[in-house]
Formats: structure tokens, C-alpha cells, sequence
């Protein structure tokens, strides 16, 4: 009997080794995007002029807003299955 191709595919070790290191480029992802963030607020208050001040704190709220829309994310597809190997 002829297996089917995504059948063939989730068996392979290549697909799961794929598979399971999504994971872990998003827990990289979502790291360094915190670590940005640190930097950014670090610099709003270090750099002289109000204009920086802004444009630093402005992009660390973007920074989590863009971290935490990433956690939403990968919380519903993890609900759903999609991150399963």
C-alpha cells in the first residue's frame, strides 16, 4: 500500500528536526526583540534632546507591542496544533 505524502513527510527525521526548531527561532526572536527593547529604553534616557527621548521610547512601546502581538500568535497556533513535530 502507498503511503500518502504528507504521511511520508511527518515520518521523516528531516520534517521533524524542521519542525521543532520553529520553536525555537520564535524563542529566539521574542528574546532578541526584548533585549531591543532594553536597549531602546535604555537609550531614551541616556541620549540628550527630547526628540530622542520620543523617538527611543516610541520604538520600545512598538517593540512590545510587536513581542506581544508575536506571544499571541504562537499561543494560538500552539493551541492549535501547528507547532506540534
Amino acid at each position: 500500500m502507498m503511503k500518502s505524502m504528507s504521511t511520508r513527510r511527518s515520518q521523516s527525521v528531516w520534517w521533524q528536526m524542521w519542525s521543532g526548531m520553529r520553536a525555537y527561532g520564535v524563542s529566539i526572536t521574542l528574546i532578541w526583540a526584548m533585549c531591543a527593547c532594553t536597549v531602546l529604553v535604555v537609550l531614551a534616557f541616556a541620549v540628550p534632546g527630547t526628540w530622542s527621548h520620543i523617538a527611543f521610547a516610541g520604538g520600545a512601546v512598538v517593540e512590545l507591542l510587536l513581542s506581544a502581538l508575536t506571544l499571541r500568535f504562537l499561543s494560538r497556533a500552539s493551541v492549535r496544533g501547528r507547532l506540534d513535530v
